[in-house]
C-alpha cells in the first residue's frame, strides 16, 4: 500500500537534496539515494512496500528535479518548440533514474527499520 504522506515528503526531500547536493561530483545520486532511504524507513511496513514508496517518491522528486536541473544548467535554449520537448524529455530520464535510486534506497530504509 502506497502511503501518498511519505512519499509526498521523499519527493520534496529528492528535490532539496538533488539541488543542495548537486555541488558535489555525485551528490545528486547520493541525495536521491538518502530521500529512498528516508522513505523507506518511514513507511515500516516491509521491503516491498518501501521499494513501491521510493519508486513513486522517485518517479514525482525526479521529473521535478529534471525540469528545475534543466531550467537552471542549459543557458543556451533553443527555440520554444524544442525547449518543451528537451525539457521533458530529460524530466522523464531524471525520473527513471529516480524511481530506481529511490526503490533500491526504500529497501535498504525499510530493512534498517525492521534490524531495529
Amino acid at each position: 500500500m502506497i502511503n501518498w504522506k511519505c512519499s509526498i515528503i521523499g519527493a520534496v526531500l529528492v528535490v532539496v537534496l538533488g539541488m543542495v547536493l548537486r555541488m558535489f561530483e555525485s551528490g545528486t545520486i547520493l541525495g536521491i539515494f538518502i530521500a529512498g532511504l528516508i522513505v523507506g524507513y518511514l513507511v515500516n511496513n516491509g521491503y516491498k512496500n518501501g521499494a513501491k514508496n521510493g519508486i513513486i517518491a522517485g518517479l514525482i522528486g525526479g521529473f521535478i528535479l529534471g525540469i528545475i536541473v534543466y531550467i537552471t544548467i542549459d543557458f543556451n535554449l533553443p527555440p520554444f518548440p524544442n525547449v518543451v520537448y528537451y525539457i521533458f524529455i530529460y524530466a522523464l530520464f531524471t525520473a527513471a533514474f529516480s524511481a530506481i535510486l529511490g526503490a533500491i534506497g526504500g529497501i535498504i530504509g525499510s530493512l534498517i527499520r525492521d534490524k531495529i
